[in-house]
């Protein structure tokens, strides 16, 4: 049996996402002063990435595996759009920040319909407000010819997001973050049967068939979800660090020898011979 499908292997990358957790705990207010203007204004996201780094572990404690795979795919979004967006241009980062003015506006009047008819509406003042004029200048910018809402804050996929970082850094490990977690996270939040119980084995080709199978591929679930939320902000680590942000330079350091460590003890990499 490999160790990664045991509990002691399962505690060895539990122990390393937690010391990430505390490496982004620490490094708050680096982040919060930054004198980089794009860094310090998604501090709201690596402050979100960090209560979802340890909503995963509370979730996979505590045997919630289906929620903490939902919470794995929003902690691989936030951390790949916070790495892309120092990266990309001014006009995408421009529309990013727009795109929080416009949710913001379209929230004060906003309805459901269902057969042509309203079925719900929310609206402050019966819909009469006036909106200051960046908000409404955020709500043309994503208003279609057609006047409808545009969904989507840039039109750069989320794989070519990853391919940015990847390009900036080299191999980062989040495609295969992507791949693993992304597409069941989606089937859990779209409530489908797959997404109810794929986290159980149940569509695999060997299926778990007693108890002692069931257990092992438990814990290889969650030796992968600790890997790649750990890997995953090892890459935000190298990012902030190729930015010459400090102090994430000795930070990045740490986190690669504990990356390295742990799929040692784990059993999924094998130590060079001195």
């Amino acid at each position: 049996m490999m160790i990664v499908s045991s509990h002691a292997g399962a505690q060895i990358l539990a122990q390393f996402l937690d010391g990430q957790v505390k490496h982004l705990i620490e490094n708050v207010s680096a982040i919060n002063h930054s004198n980089k203007p794009r860094v310090a204004r998604l501090y709201a996201i690596y402050s979100a990435i960090i209560e979802d780094a340890i909503s995963i572990r509370l979730l996979c404690e505590n045997a919630r595996t289906n929620q903490a795979y939902i919470v794995s795919r929003a902690l691989l979004e936030r951390l790949t759009n916070f790495c892309f967006l120092q990266l990309c241009t001014d006009a995408e980062f421009s529309d990013y920040v727009d795109y929080s003015l416009n949710k913001a506006g379209r929230s004060l009047d906003r309805s459901i319909e269902a057969g042509g008819q309203v079925k719900a509406r929310i609206a402050l003042n019966g819909g009469e407000f006036e909106l200051p004029p960046e908000i409404s200048a955020a709500i043309a910018k994503f208003t279609s010819e057609r006047g409808r809402e545009k969904t989507r804050w840039t039109n750069v996929s989320l794989p070519d997001r990853a391919a940015v970082i990847e390009a900036k850094l080299g191999n980062t490990g989040l495609f295969m973050s992507l791949l693993t977690i992304y597409a069941d996270a989606s089937e859990a939040l779209h409530g489908t049967l797959y997404g109810a119980v794929f986290h159980l084995g149940a569509y695999e080709t060997s299926p778990p068939h007693d108890q002692a199978s069931l257990d092992q591929h438990r814990y290889r679930t969650l030796s992968a979800l600790y890997l790649m939320a750990g890997g995953s902000i090892d890459t935000l680590f190298s990012l902030l660090a190729s930015l010459g942000e400090s102090p994430f330079d000795a930070v990045a350091q740490a986190s690669k020898r504990a990356f390295r460590e742990a799929a040692i003890a784990s059993g999924l990499a094998v130590a060079k011979e001195k």
